[in-house]
């Protein structure tokens, strides 16, 4: 899971899905601030520019997500913020 931060913004949404796809972490979930938005993906079989398999979206929300993978889960947004 990535919080993405004021000051590293572009890296969190630009760069690190990248290198995470290339480790081969299968899910990552990326949770922005200011308003509170959760994007949910998974490693699928679209190949990048740097021959990794890229994150293709599974779910976003400001409300609540709901996923059946990597477990079962729904999740409030509203309930994880400050």
């Amino acid at each position: 899971m990535e919080v993405v931060s004021p000051g590293t913004r572009r890296t969190d949404r630009f760069a690190k899905p990248g290198e995470y796809a290339a480790a081969g972490i299968p899910f990552y979930w990326r949770v922005e601030q200011d308003p509170v938005h959760l994007h949910a993906y998974r490693r699928g079989y679209r190949i990048g520019p740097g021959g990794e398999r890229q994150y293709e979206l599974m779910a976003d929300s400001d409300g609540l997500i709901e996923l059946s993978e990597p477990f079962d889960i729904k999740l409030p947004i509203t309930e994880i913020t400050p």
